[in-house]
């Protein structure tokens, strides 16, 4: 594994990155824990902390660009939007390396695909900017790589970690995120958040 930091496409600033996400329960992040517990110990692979594990479902715009009636205009489109997309489950697999990261990721899902597209075309209606790639599936990240880490180390101490499971997808939140690669971790403060349709 190699730097996630020094392979990622850099922000313009390293906090006020609006994202949407999903985040698991508290059941499924017992199981996301007691899977990145395994990785105790490896240099250069910090564990992402309990309280900022998420799945991306899109990277928006910079926060501090937009303003209060920009934020609150980019809101109330999510809030449109989402407004017809109905709750969903996902199942979601062990633990894998990805390169520079340790993902669980979930299975092909239309519902999470909808989703997606809810997101981009609200944001795309809020601005013609060219928003970042979605997400290529969903999946939560245990642990991102700062430096040189052993692939064969990391795939040998989660050979038998079992499949997360299922995964309910019931609300969405508005996010303003902090990357910090002197630690290898994201976290974020709430700004909005939704019930997806049938919560």
């Amino acid at each position: 594994m190699h730097s996630f930091f020094d392979a990622m496409t850099p922000w313009a600033r390293n906090d006020g990155s609006l994202h949407v996400y999903a985040l698991p329960d508290d059941g499924v992040t017992d199981a996301l824990m007691a899977a990145s517990e395994r990785l105790d110990g490896l240099a250069a692979l910090p564990r992402m902390p309990r309280s900022w594990l998420h799945f991306t479902v899109g990277r928006l715009a910079q926060y501090d660009d937009l303003g209060q009636a920009g934020l609150t205009r980019l809101a109330d489109e999510i809030g449109a939007r989402i407004a017809e997309v109905p709750a969903f489950e996902l199942r979601l697999g062990a633990p894998e390396v990805w390169g520079q990261s340790v993902n669980c990721s979930a299975e092909p899902s239309d519902a999470w695909d909808r989703l997606v597209v809810a997101v981009r075309d609200a944001a795309s209606a809020f601005s013609d900017e060219p928003l970042p790639q979605a997400p290529h599936c969903p999946h939560v990240s245990l642990a991102y790589a700062t430096g040189e880490v052993s692939d064969d180390e990391v795939r040998g101490r989660l050979a038998d970690v079992p499949a997360v499971g299922q995964v309910a997808v019931r609300a969405v939140h508005l996010v303003s995120v902090t990357v910090r690669p002197e630690v290898g971790t994201f976290d974020w403060t709430e700004l909005a958040n939704w019930d997806l349709r049938g919560q």
